[in-house]
């Protein structure tokens, strides 16, 4: 993959993201207007939930990255690899994500992202129905009357049931998602999504670029010799 490659991708990832932006500014104008959010600064309870991302994305992300936040990333991606080594599927991987990997790596001391103007299509369109704590919450360990009440309480019509957050949005950041995935394919042959920590450390894995020019095959053999090769970890979408 070339330098102009990248660069190009990279600047579709933030056009994207500037449109669901724009798309977002105006559900909450229409038929989002009624809808209580309640995000805001240092409210970080749901970066600890995975978060997959196209690699259009993670080009975006990388590129801004001084080196204390990639030793930091580093010791997330060994996090994430260590703890999908010992699941058997994405379930496993998914229930024990916040114990295993912790917070995610761009936020700082106080909850902030670090990465917030280049944040991905995920984390744009996760906007919250109930306030902060239920972000933090597995409602899997709740007994189950909470749970019911909880769930109860949810309009089936505004979120993503059995989620709180809201589900346009989410309909909106996939199909910017789509777009990019597909922009990946016409360049390289292929698509490349996954976990968001995994994927921006990749960006910096010596022979990372020379795997995706040499095809998926040679991809496949560089995600399994770092133990990145799950397919919960990343997905390779072909044409």
């Amino acid at each position: 993959m070339t330098q102009q490659m990248i660069a190009e991708l990279a600047g579709l990832a933030r056009r994207h993201q500037a449109e669901l932006d724009r798309q977002i500014a105006d559900w909450r104008q229409g038929s989002g207007a009624g809808i209580h959010l309640w995000c805001g600064p240092g409210c970080s309870n749901c970066c600890t939930l995975t978060v997959n991302a196209t690699l259009p994305e993670a080009l975006a992300i990388a590129e801004l990255l001084d080196t204390g936040q990639r030793s930091q990333l580093a010791a997330t991606a060994v996090k994430i690899i260590a703890h999908a080594r010992q699941c058997a599927d994405a379930r496993e991987f998914l229930t024990g994500y916040r114990q295993a990997v912790g917070s995610c790596p761009f936020l700082d001391a106080s909850g902030n992202c670090r990465i917030y103007a280049a944040r991905p299509l995920a984390c744009r369109a996760l906007l919250a129905t109930r306030p902060p704590d239920w972000c933090g919450v597995n409602l899997a360990g709740l007994p189950d009357c909470e749970r019911d009440v909880f769930l109860a309480s949810l309009d089936r019509r505004v979120v993503a049931f059995p989620s709180h957050y809201a589900a346009e949005p989410q309909a909106l950041a996939t199909d910017l998602e789509r777009g990019l995935v597909l922009a990946m394919i016409r360049s390289t042959g292929f698509g490349l999504t996954g976990n968001l920590p995994l994927l921006v450390w990749l960006c910096g894995e010596p022979e990372f670029f020379t795997s995706l020019s040499s095809g998926s095959g040679r991809l496949r053999t560089f995600l399994a010799d770092r133990g990145a090769d799950q397919p919960f970890l990343v997905q390779i979408d072909m044409p």
